[in-house]
């Protein structure tokens, strides 16, 4: 069941990003969906920063597709938005990296059909009147703690 939360300023978008961080495993993949401007980068900086990452290092992937971050898990950062097919993430190695890693993907719903569901967290993030709105959906059958306010 998909956790709706509004949050009202980019620090509040950080606090999402560092409570993922505490509960992401290897092997799972955070598929983020949102238009442009909606914190999806900033997201995945608070992300890598909980998990140990230099969260200056972190930029969207646009140009170059893939990111990689050192971490305590290390991390792909994909931007799906330039992939025709969804193949095309294989292509990149995205797999052999998140075996034992963690997988980000912004624009994710380009190239969800070929994650597997049990390891996948939604995200959609989108504008609104006071800031912007998250929808949450952990992988099936996680039991998560809420996240913040």
């Amino acid at each position: 069941m998909p956790i709706d939360r509004v949050l009202a300023t980019s620090e509040a978008t950080g606090a999402l990003g560092r409570w993922l961080g505490r509960l992401v495993l290897p092997g799972d993949v955070v598929l983020l969906d949102g238009p442009l401007g909606a914190g999806k980068t900033t997201l995945v900086r608070s992300l890598v920063e909980e998990l140990g990452g230099d969260p200056a290092l972190v930029a969207s992937p646009t140009f170059t597709l893939m990111n990689l971050y050192a971490a305590r898990l290390p991390i792909a950062h994909v931007d799906a938005y330039r992939l025709e097919l969804p193949g095309q993430l294989a292509a990149l190695g995205f797999d052999e990296i998140i075996e034992d890693g963690l997988g980000v993907i912004e624009w994710a719903e380009r190239v969800a059909a070929v994650i597997p569901p049990a390891r996948a967290w939604r995200i959609t993030l989108a504008h609104a009147v006071a800031g912007r709105t998250a929808q949450i959906e952990p992988p099936p059958g996680r039991g998560v703690p809420s996240p913040p306010a």
